[in-house]
């Protein structure tokens, strides 16, 4: 038969050669691709390494933390690196390799380094603002006008969360009774889904752009681990071509993720997002009172102006009306001598008129002709004015100055 060991026998002599090579430990880089934590709080890892230009997995290791050091490690890390344990993310560790007969190799973490998963975060987000910024779109968000009045707001935000109704109970209790609309777009704002589920919020609102007069992103509270899922290249481009502008309030104080460098406003707190769009409309509020006050002054001023114009024509106009009236006493003196001696003229031509007609009439009137010697001759009471009218036998009537005498024609 050929010469074996047992598989248990081989594992245990890699599990010896391994105590004997890597007695004190050593540091390993590694990326996270499945982290767990059970009912005991251990914490079981998956560590692999990608081919750097392929992305494709060249190794595979798992590892475990214990409960004794993992209670210790995790608020350390979280404190120092504002993230949790996470796939995706790059660490270096120091561990111990351990061999188990039954369950093979794993890795013993002992310690994590967090100014290693800092440098690695951040060189992400370098990544991502460098790529929104060769592609042009990193301050197309930033240079939209910020509206004179923002009262139309669209908010995505939990329902629930705490920094909601922070923003909500500011707006609604101001001191100046401002009013403000209201809209939310629920929206998952932690864990895996919140990429997804904040761009598809934001295609509603799109959908509906004419309603709003800008948008505001809503966190708030929740643990600072959170705000990875605002370090994302996929949510980050939309917001920055987003058409409305947006207000990102999504941090705290020392925080700042990719969504706060593209965003229109980058807000610490959501009560401070309501504030900025308070002031806002105070700003609007004392420039329409200080236009007030100034186009009342400026109508009380032009009222005085013409109360003393008004005033100085007071002391005109009788001085303008006296002298009009001597004028126009002066003109209807020269207009009455004048229809005077007009009518005169007028009545003197009219009598000469009269009594040369008069004469005329007088002059041609039978009566004057017949004292001439001239007679008028009627038959039957019609005037004769020709003799072959005249015929023998008929009884004239012949008309003298003196009297009349009827005849009989031969």
């Amino acid at each position: 038969m050929f010469e074996s060991i047992s598989l248990f026998e081989l594992n245990n002599a890699i599990k010896n050669l391994l105590k004997e090579t890597f007695c004190e430990g050593l540091w390993v880089r590694a990326e996270i691709s499945e982290v767990k934590e059970n009912f005991n709080k251990h914490c079981y890892l998956e560590l692999i390494e990608k081919q750097e230009n392929t992305g494709e997995v060249i190794a595979r290791q798992r590892a475990i933390i214990w409960a004794n050091a993992y209670k210790i490690i995790k608020p350390y890390f979280v404190e120092q690196t504002g993230e949790e344990l996470k796939a995706g993310m790059k660490i270096l560790i120091f561990c111990t390799l351990e061999m188990h007969e039954s369950y093979g190799l794993s890795l013993s973490i002992t310690d994590i380094e967090p100014a290693y998963t800092v440098g690695e975060i951040t060189l992400q987000k370098t990544k991502i603002i460098k790529q929104l910024t060769e592609e042009g779109i990193i301050n197309m968000n930033k240079s939209l006008s910020f509206p004179v009045l923002p009262q139309r707001i669209a908010v995505v935000s939990s329902k629930t969360a705490a920094g909601y109704e922070d923003f909500l109970h500011q707006l609604k209790n101001n001191s100046f009774g401002f009013k403000f609309y209201v809209k939310l777009f629920e929206a998952l704002m932690q864990g895996q889904q919140t990429e997804n589920s904040v761009i598809e919020q934001l295609d509603k609102i799109y959908q509906n752009a004419h309603l709003f007069d800008i948008v505001v992103i809503i966190r708030g509270g929740g643990a600072t681990s959170d705000l990875s899922a605002f370090d994302n290249y996929n949510l980050a481009a939309h917001c920055a071509q987003f058409p409305l502008p947006i207000i990102c309030g999504i941090g705290h104080q020392r925080d700042t993720s990719v969504l706060d460098e593209v965003a229109n406003q980058s807000i610490k707190t959501p009560t401070a997002a309501a504030e900025l769009l308070i002031s806002k409309i105070e700003i609007q509020n004392d420039f329409i009172n200080s236009s007030t006050q100034k186009i009342i002054t400026f109508s009380r001023q032009n009222v005085d102006n013409q109360k003393n114009i008004l005033k100085e024509y007071s002391y005109q106009i009788p001085l303008m009306v006296i002298n009009l009236l001597k004028n126009n006493h002066q003109k209807i003196n020269y207009l009455s001598i004048n229809l005077k001696n007009g009518t005169k003229k007028i009545f003197s031509a009219a009598n000469s008129k009269l009594e040369i007609a008069q004469k005329t009439i007088e002059l041609l009137s039978p009566q004057t002709i017949l004292k001439r010697g001239y007679t008028l001759t009627q038959k039957n009471g019609k005037t004769i004015i020709s003799a072959k009218e005249i015929f023998t036998g008929d009884k004239l009537n012949i008309i003298f100055a003196d009297g009349e005498k009827l005849v009989i024609s031969e």
